[in-house]
């Protein structure tokens, strides 16, 4: 009895949820029209009718689904209902995807703001340049569009100002008068991967490590690679420019561009060919309302690691060595370890056996380490509240399907925390022996 009567509460609460998501997926037309007409101009998108329609179809199902579950409810048909469970479970997997793709825009949306500003820049600064776009058709999250514009404008910038050369320079050096920059879009491996290359003169390595010596950014006598060198263009204030000028040096450098596509998840990285040209790689989600990640718990708290940054799991015997010791060996090497629960501050017993979580951000690994590793889950982010805002190793929060919240973690900015504590901690190691 208490069985049929659990189930019974069960049923009845997913046909309110049924009913909840029927009601807003129709809506109200007037209250719609009302707020559409409230709204700014910028938060309005073109709909394809095909996908409006599909969406409208869903709803036809979802209707249907619901009187099943309503005739189940009537005859405690514990079958029926799994039934009208695992179809409801499918239908509303279906939604969300139309939904999210409903916000899905083609990126050459955006292509004619960059054929002006080449066309204008490259007339005030006596070059002759084409703009080349490539993959125009390539969806992406309007939301995802939006912010990218700003630093895409400013990557252009910096292609004509330092890299694509005047018309007699390019002559001399075997190239035809007129430069190119081509801004090409493509998907890869569930990622939009946006590439801005330009054929000018590429990047003087030698300039940028003499600048960063002179900015205490690196030791005279350092041995570092020609990766290692274009990553101090994303350093903060960093910039080659001798003058200041209203297209590039502005004082705002690639370290903005590289925070802005870092918090939409995103990655930036250089390439560099002398003579040649350079190209600035962005690799991005395509979408920014949900991420596929793993869970994980401390405690009582849940945190939820991005697929993305994830690259396996450990496991540790806890004693007071490793307590003490924040580093784990991974195939050999040894990598920084971030405690969780000494992080957040989790009360509790440590158990006697601990997971570390493996991740990877360009190239940098740390271990996190972590009480449990629940499973894979994907995770539609909520927002943080503004008084939240400040909590540094958070990108945001989700919703579980037990109605608990789980906290998603920033790894970006937990590993660089971790690997600059880490050096530092070897630097000092060094000066005392």
């Amino acid at each position: 009895a208490l069985a049929a009567q659990r189930l019974r509460e069960l049923i009845q609460a997913k046909l309110r949820a049924v009913e909840a998501a029927r009601t807003k997926a129709v809506g109200k037309p007037q209250a719609a029209k009302e707020k559409a007409e409230s709204q700014p101009a910028s938060a309005s998108l073109r709909v394809d009718s095909a996908k409006l329609d599909a969406l409208v179809n869903m709803v036809g199902e979802l209707v249907i689904l619901q009187s099943r579950l309503r005739q189940a409810v009537k005859g405690e048909d514990m079958a029926a209902a799994a039934d009208v469970d695992e179809d409801l479970e499918r239908l509303t997997d279906a939604m969300r995807d139309s939904a999210l793709d409903l916000r899905m825009l083609p990126i050459g949306t955006v292509f004619n703001v960059f054929i002006r500003l080449v066309r204008d820049l490259s007339a005030s600064l006596g070059k002759e340049t084409t703009f080349v776009a490539e993959g125009a058709e390539t969806e992406l999250d309007k939301t995802v569009i939006d912010r990218l514009k700003d630093p895409l404008i400013h990557i252009i910038r910096n292609c004509l100002d330092h890299g694509i050369e005047p018309p007699d320079e390019r002559v001399r050096a075997g190239k035809p008068p007129a430069g190119r920059i081509t801004l090409s879009a493509g998907h890869s491996g569930g990622n939009v991967v946006i590439r801005i290359a330009d054929d000018g003169r590429g990047i003087d390595l030698s300039r940028i490590r003499k600048k960063a010596v002179e900015k205490g950014l690196l030791a005279p006598d350092a041995e570092v690679t020609d990766k290692e060198l274009l990553a101090i263009l994303f350093e903060p204030g960093f910039s080659t420019a001798e003058r200041i000028s209203d297209v590039s040096g502005r004082g705002v450098g690639m370290d903005v561009v590289k925070k802005n596509i870092e918090a939409m998840r995103g990655t930036v990285d250089m390439e560099n060919a002398p003579g040649q040209g350079t190209a600035t790689v962005i690799t991005l989600p395509l979408t920014l309302a949900i991420i596929d990640g793993f869970n994980v718990r401390v405690g009582t708290e849940s945190y939820i690691v991005p697929l993305a940054n994830l690259r396996g799991f450990q496991e540790r015997f806890v004693t007071e060595t490793t307590r003490q010791v924040d580093a784990i060996e991974r195939m050999g090497a040894l990598i920084p370890v971030v405690s969780l629960r000494r992080l957040f501050v989790v009360p509790g017993d440590q158990p006697e056996y601990e997971r570390v979580v493996i991740t990877e951000v360009e190239g940098e690994m740390v271990g996190l380490t972590v009480d449990q590793v629940v499973g894979r889950q994907q995770a539609v982010i909520k927002s943080l509240d503004d008084s939240y805002r400040h909590l540094n190793w958070i990108a945001g929060t989700t919703i579980n399907g037990d109605g608990s919240i789980s906290l998603i973690l920033d790894v970006p900015r937990l590993v660089r925390m971790a690997r600059g504590k880490y050096e530092q901690q070897a630097a000092r190691e060094n000066r005392m022996r």
